[in-house]
């Protein structure tokens, strides 16, 4: 699998699982889950290392981490925080530009 296709399809998942958390239809341990399903099945992309960053992969990496650092409370409560990964989710399924000052990098 490209690592393109990869970020494709877990990054629809992770803007749906964001949106549901928002909506009060995930928990918080569940995202969890899932991000470090995400983090065990990249441990299987070969030759990451020689394909190409795309911004949507950059942003994709960055709301991953950044869901870990900050936590449910403030990404739940905090509106700076919220707001920001927000509109990362809305880039991620092609509704906003691409917000250019995102530095993502791969696990």
């Amino acid at each position: 699998m490209l690592v393109s296709e990869f970020v494709d399809k877990k990054a629809e998942q992770l803007a749906f699982y964001l949106e549901s958390y928002w909506e009060d239809g995930v928990a918080f341990k569940e995202m969890d889950n899932f991000i470090w399903d995400i983090l065990e099945e990249w441990s299987t992309i070969n030759n990451s290392h020689k394909q190409m960053y795309t911004h949507k992969e950059r942003v994709f990496w960055h709301i991953i981490y950044q869901i870990q650092f900050v936590g449910g409370h403030s990404l739940r409560h905090d509106a700076c925080i919220r707001d920001e990964i927000q509109l990362y989710t809305l880039y991620l399924k092609g509704g906003k530009p691409c917000p250019l000052d995102v530095i993502g990098m791969r696990p």
